[in-house]
């Protein structure tokens, strides 16, 4: 009992240390704010949308898009090619209905829904085929983004613009925030993919390259013909490891943002996470191939590998967890006067606060990158309840594991508008 204690201790301390440096390193490792200017070469833009069961806000999201296309400079090309994966509620109809002068509606009928991966190279090859058969592949840029994505103008324009004075860029993905912000669970969203999640693209920027995030995700549209997504339930990260191990160039964009609804109750929320989490497990089976490969650094080498397989650690983190909290406890209760645990237990909330307050200056950095003023103490108090966030997330890989060992691997896809929202995106200023 006693070894088993001792090594309970030594795992949960070892985390806490890799959770501080972690935390430390992208406070440290900052991407600079650069501009792009779109040049006159001109470029097509494909924003790509699937759909799938999304009446009640698919309309929206093709209204606030056209409007911001039409403001496009006139060496962008745009087009929305949104594809309905044979919904079975009201949405092909209110594509149907639609007046954009942008979009293109294609129906995958009688299709089985393979999930997003699929869609997107059902989309990928239309327009290949037809939309963009006498355009020039490299200057042909993919947008994917999901039913519930809003992107401005501006931010759009610069994505184009970064492709253009990039030439050996093949990927590259946004920020994301979340547009609805009306509980603590869609407030703890966006302070993940605001803070941290951006910070720690900013930190693979730094050492390696950026990770696809799927919403938000620009791709050549050379790279989508001969690197088509995968069936994964991470297809974004499943595509991001390819377009490595066949020598592209992934870039994450921390001064660009697209803006998405968060997930509000959290039942659907925790199957959200569930199915991100058993993504990653089946993306294990790239790991060989990526430590064969020449073409990833080996920071990229070893931070996916600990991104793939966090969630067999994150299994055994929360335990060894809880039983060295617990044996600290206990024995500091016993012998306050000479014992040692309780200093343990003082240096554990010291790192736990010290990881609060850099998290809140993350937060507050990104936000400030993005000309957006967010106030000091909501930042703290948001970084400290997000620790109660984390300990639900906690719990996804059990299912995860259990799900991929059971060969349940179907797609259980996010509802977006079902909770009758206000949509109210922010207003970020364009002058970075």
């Amino acid at each position: 009992m006693n070894v088993f204690v001792k090594v309970a201790v030594t795992i949960s301390g070892l985390f806490y240390l890799y959770f501080l440096l972690d935390v430390i390193l992208v406070n440290h490792y900052r991407e600079p704010v650069k501009k792009y200017v779109k040049g006159p070469q001109s470029y097509r833009l494909f924003l790509v949308i699937p759909v799938l069961n999304e009446e009640h806000i698919i309309a929206g999201t093709i209204s606030h898009l056209s409007a911001e296309l039409v403001q496009l400079p006139a060496s962008i090309h745009a087009q929305i090619v949104a594809v309905d994966d044979n919904s079975s509620d009201h949405s092909l109809l209110e594509l149907a209905q639609s007046t954009s002068p942008y979009l293109q509606v294609l129906h995958r009928a009688g299709n089985d829904r393979l999930g997003k991966g699929a869609v997107l190279n059902t989309a990928v090859d239309y327009i290949q085929r037809t939309l963009a058969k006498h355009s020039d592949s490299r200057k042909t840029i993919i947008g994917v983004l999901d039913a519930d994505a809003f992107m401005t103008c501006h931010d759009l324009t610069q994505a184009v613009a970064h492709f253009e004075r990039d030439h050996d860029l093949t990927m590259l993905q946004t920020g994301v925030s979340i547009y609805n912000r009306g509980n603590w669970l869609t407030h703890m969203q966006n302070f993940e993919f605001m803070g941290v999640n951006n910070a720690t693209q900013q930190l693979r920027n730094r050492l390696g390259q950026g990770i696809a995030s799927g919403n938000g995700q620009f791709v050549r549209l050379d790279l989508a013909l001969k690197n088509p997504w995968g069936n994964s339930l991470l297809e974004d990260l499943e595509f991001t490891i390819r377009t490595w191990l066949s020598g592209g160039k992934t870039v994450f964009d921390h001064t660009l943002i697209v803006q998405q609804e968060g997930v509000e109750t959290l039942r659907p929320f925790f199957k959200q996470r569930v199915r991100w989490c058993q993504g990653a497990i089946q993306c294990i089976r790239y790991l060989p191939a990526l430590w064969r490969s020449d073409h990833p650094n080996r920071f990229q080498k070893i931070d996916t590998t600990v991104w793939v397989m966090m969630p067999f650690t994150g299994c055994i983190m929360p335990v060894t967890g809880i039983v060295a909290l617990l044996v600290l406890i206990s024995r500091s209760l016993y012998d306050w006067n000479f014992g040692w645990h309780h200093l343990a237990i003082i240096t554990i909330v010291t790192i736990t606060l010290l990881v609060c307050v850099l998290s809140a200056n993350i937060y507050l950095r990104n936000y400030a990158n993005v000309q957006q003023r967010v106030k000091l103490l909501p930042a703290l108090l948001q970084s400290l309840s997000f620790q109660g966030y984390l300990l639900i997330i906690g719990l996804t890989p059990y299912v995860a594991i259990y799900r991929q060992l059971r060969g349940r691997t179907g797609w259980t896809k996010t509802s977006h508008g079902t909770q009758n929202s206000r949509r109210t995106y922010a207003h970020l200023n364009k002058s970075y």
